[in-house]
């Protein structure tokens, strides 16, 4: 079989998740760790904290979606770099736990989805992933970079991709 929806969502979420990681475990490190929680890109963007909640969120909204449950809705409760950690083990847990071929045969099921706070479409599973989550996913996870980086945590191109890379190239050759 080919490249599948379960490969362009659920494995694209779970590289997401592991840069997200990586970037995280290098900022910890800084002496200033304690104040990048609440660091942000711009005075009216919201900090750090919240793009660790949008990343992890929206994988457990993809998980839900492409398996027509209800997404368990995480709080935005983080006071450490350990509560970082615990929600995103958390969110690649759902992910773990989601059938490939599920995935495979509901994505383009049709179905109301929730698009925002306030509007609703019938679209299907791929559409809803393609459109919506991921591009969440890569904006929230590119804006927790940047925060980072203005912070002054020596992050290179490689922290944010080599999870991606992983996924499509053999990193020992």
């Amino acid at each position: 079989m080919g490249f599948t929806l379960y490969d362009a969502t659920i494995l694209t979420a779970k590289a997401a998740l592991s840069s997200l990681t990586n970037v995280l475990k290098l900022a910890e490190q800084q002496p200033n760790s304690a104040n990048l929680l609440t660091a942000q890109l711009y005075e009216d963007m919201k900090p750090l904290t919240f793009q660790v909640h949008q990343v992890t969120q929206k994988a457990e909204d993809l998980v839900a979606r492409l398996t027509l449950r209800e997404a368990e809705k995480f709080e935005n409760d983080f006071s450490s770099f350990a509560d970082f950690y615990a929600r995103i083990d958390k969110a690649l847990k759902s992910l773990d736990a989601v059938d490939k071929d599920t995935i495979n045969t509901r994505g383009e099921e049709l179905a109301p989805t929730k698009i925002g706070p306030s509007k609703e479409f019938n679209i299907t599973g791929a559409t809803y992933a393609n459109a919506t989550v991921i591009p969440n996913i890569y904006f929230h996870l590119s804006i927790a970079y940047a925060i980072l980086r203005k912070e002054g945590v020596p992050l290179g191109k490689r922290d944010y991709l080599t999870s991606f890379l992983g996924l499509n190239v053999n990193l020992q050759q």
